[in-house]
């Protein structure tokens, strides 16, 4: 994505468009046949809805494509760990009434976290104090 026109999104995807990006993040450029085999073979999507869905994708900056060959290929035009902080900062916002902490809080309390996950949480917050 180096070199390439940054465009933030306006609003968060909607679930079926954040299906599609995730296995487009996963392949990094694909084609939306691509993106339709990828899919769990359980998620029967037609392929023109694959298509439309793509294409508002890259019409909302999520996505751009290019033509090559017979097929336009599509790359990702914001990074999954964007969009992350994207979704964090809208749910600390409107859920959580802009409270990091009630946010954290709920997350602790209600997850059903292993021993091993909440320690890497712990190590992370121990790291983040240090700086």
């Amino acid at each position: 994505m180096v070199g390439r026109k940054r465009i933030k999104l306006e609003k968060l995807l909607t679930e079926v468009e954040l299906e599609l990006m995730n296995v487009v993040w996963e392949l990094g450029e694909t084609t939306v046949k691509g993106v339709q085999e990828a899919l769990p073979s359980e998620r029967d999507l037609a392929y023109t809805s694959v298509a439309t869905i793509m294409k508002i994708l890259e019409q909302k900056g999520a996505l751009e494509s290019q033509k090559k060959e017979k097929a336009h290929v599509y790359t990702p035009l914001i990074a999954r760990a964007e969009y992350e902080a994207m979704s964090l900062q809208h749910l600390q916002a409107n859920v959580f009434g802009g409270d990091p902490t009630s946010m954290v809080m709920r997350l602790l309390n209600d997850a059903r976290m292993s021993q091993k996950e909440m320690e890497a949480i712990r190590t992370l917050i121990d790291e983040r104090l240090k700086d």
